[in-house]
């Protein structure tokens, strides 16, 4: 079968690559569910293009360009879409090797690290962007992650009143730290009542959604951004839910709709820095590493880490 590689490609050097909350399930031997095989993870890639020499990351999203879908933007409802890290080769490696289209320049950052949040970010701007029925308002986040993060700092500059839950008191402390000067509000475990509260915490069960629901106003809006693993199963009752006109929308990756293209517009919100951004890039572990990184993120970790990179800096 004919694949994105076997067009216009670009070697890339990595340099960074971020290890997504995403991909952690999946590279423990728990993993109940299918992956590709082989499978060469990482899609959240920062390296140095081997032709030019410039600083780069990479869009993981290859779509066909040709369905209907991909011609009004929708690129992540692609049904051929191919993606770098899952489909093809991704960036846990020395060098990757990707369809000249998805390499994209970095912008001048504080640190080129910071690029391998273009993933995550472009994530929140979609959704917020594309999700979200208001335009301002109360928002809570749940999750303290990397997506409930990027997610906070979209929405606050978007205007929104943002309130970002953390589970870990010490999780809390960094994040109000490093989020006052946006003027977001973290709290432990509990939100305030929201006009709309998005889903962005790890799916290992339906608790987040659940907590989502709890807070949002009647009326309001409960965006899923959680990638929940398969066979998670709400257990709360649609009568409870859809009684209170609670519209619950997921959001999945991103797109280009709209005049937009979202992956772009988040490198702009990264070239604008932030202790946050110094925070989520913060703990790198060389590529050979991996089983520690693997370690340090799991979810019984003491002092986990809200994200992890791999490096082949020396």
């Amino acid at each position: 079968m004919a694949t994105a590689l076997d067009g216009d490609t670009r070697l890339i050097h990595v340099r960074y690559a971020g290890l997504c909350g995403s991909d952690l399930p999946k590279l423990h031997p728990t993993w109940n569910a299918p992956v590709p095989d082989p499978w060469f993870p990482g899609h959240e890639i920062v390296g140095l293009d081997a032709l030019t020499g410039d600083w780069v990351t990479v869009d993981p999203l290859v779509s066909c360009r040709a369905c209907p879908d991909c011609e009004h933007g929708r690129t992540h409802l692609c049904r051929r879409l191919q993606r770098i890290g899952w489909d093809l080769p991704g960036g846990l490696a020395e060098a990757v090797r990707v369809p000249s289209s998805n390499v994209v320049q970095l912008p001048v950052l504080r640190d080129h690290a910071h690029g391998v949040l273009a993933d995550p970010m472009a994530v929140a701007v979609h959704g917020v962007r594309c999700g979200l029925r208001a335009r301002s308002g109360r928002l809570g986040v749940i999750g303290s992650g990397a997506l409930g993060v990027c997610t906070a700092v979209r929405a606050a500059h978007a205007g929104w009143d943002v309130h970002l839950a953390a589970r870990s008191p010490a999780r809390v402390i960094q994040l109000r730290d490093a989020l006052a000067n946006l003027n977001i509000d973290v709290h432990h475990r509990t939100l305030p009542d929201c006009d709309a509260v998005v889903d962005a915490a790890s799916g290992h069960n339906d608790s987040p959604l659940r907590q989502a629901a709890a807070a949002v106003r009647d009326g309001g809006t409960v965006l899923v951004q959680n990638a929940y693993a398969p066979y998670v199963a709400l257990s709360l009752p649609l009568r409870d839910l859809f009684a209170r006109s609670i519209t619950v929308r997921g959001s999945f990756s991103y797109c280009r709709a709209d005049g937009h293209d979202d992956f772009r517009d988040a490198l702009v919100l990264l070239s604008l820095g932030g202790a946050w951004a110094d925070l989520l890039t913060h703990d790198r572990y060389p590529l050979l590493e991996l089983p520690s990184a693997l370690a340090a993120m799991r979810h019984d970790s003491p002092n986990r880490p809200a994200k992890v990179l791999l490096t082949s800096d020396t």
